[in-house]
This record gives structure tokens, C-alpha cells and sequence, in this order.
């Protein structure tokens, strides 16, 4: 693994527990006035912009001029993200007719382990590719000659 994949997953990650940890208080608080679904897409909104933002600075060390893009296409990265956690809210009530709200965050910890790696793919691939792209060329320059 090379060292900036390395750096930005280990970033990633960090970023990404506090997150998680965010996105379950916000849903178990959120849960005791709302319906699942509602209370997992407020959640997540909310910890979708404070995360693009966080990766934006922290793990991917855009410049500031890109914000705004890179908040509109967070938010499409956070609609496929919602699906696959609230298609596994809604499993869950398929296959059990009362869950409880333990059992509800579990699911959704699973859920989002596995969108938070599809989440670092996207993000490291279209959102921020070109700050990869040049954060690689810096540590890897005469593999890029070697290339050309």
C-alpha cells in the first residue's frame, strides 16, 4: 500500500468514527420522536456534511475554493449511502416485527461499516481525485515519467 492511500485511509477512518459515533446519538435522540427512516436520514444529513467537510480538510487536504462542489456531490455519495442503511432499517423490520432500538443501531453500525468503504472508494475516486492524482505524482514522480 502506498503512503498517501495509506495516510488518507487511516485519516479516512478516524474521520469516520467520529462520525458514526455523531450519526448514533443523533439517530437514538432522534428515534424517540421519529420513525426509523426519518430519524436515519436527518442523522445522516447532518453527519454527511460535517464528514465531506472533515475529509475535504483532514484527509484529502483539498484547497477552499472547492467546497461547495464538493459538498453538492458529498450529497450524492449520502443518497446512496441513506439506501443502503435504510434498506437495512427496513430488512430489519422484515425479518423482525418489533426490533429494538439496540438492536436498530447495531444494524445500522453494519450498515454503515459497509457504505463508509464504498464512501472512501467514491470519494477517494471522483470527489477528490484530482488532490490523489497530485498528492500520488508528488511521491511517485519518476513512475509517472516512467509511464508517459
Amino acid at each position: 500500500m502506498n503512503r498517501p492511500l495509506l495516510r488518507q485511509a487511516v485519516r479516512f477512518g478516524l474521520v469516520g468514527a467520529a462520525c458514526v459515533l455523531l450519526q448514533l446519538a443523533l439517530y437514538a435522540l432522534l428515534r424517540t420522536r421519529l420513525p426509523p427512516l426519518t430519524a436515519n436520514f436527518a442523522a445522516l444529513l447532518v453527519c454527511t456534511v460535517v464528514n465531506t467537510e472533515a475529509n475535504r480538510r483532514f484527509t484529502f487536504a483539498a484547497d477552499r475554493g472547492s467546497a461547495a462542489r464538493t459538498q453538492a456531490q458529498g450529497l450524492l455519495v449520502f443518497a446512496a449511502y441513506y439506501l443502503l442503511t435504510s434498506g437495512a432499517l427496513l430488512l430489519l423490520r422484515a425479518v423482525v416485527a418489533a426490533p429494538s432500538r439496540r438492536l436498530e443501531l447495531a444494524v445500522l453500525v453494519v450498515s454503515s461499516a459497509v457504505g463508509t468503504v464504498g464512501r472512501f472508494v467514491v470519494l477517494r475516486l471522483w470527489v477528490f481525485r484530482h488532490r490523489v492524482l497530485a498528492a500520488e505524482d508528488a511521491v511517485f514522480p519518476a513512475e509517472k515519467e516512467a509511464s508517459q
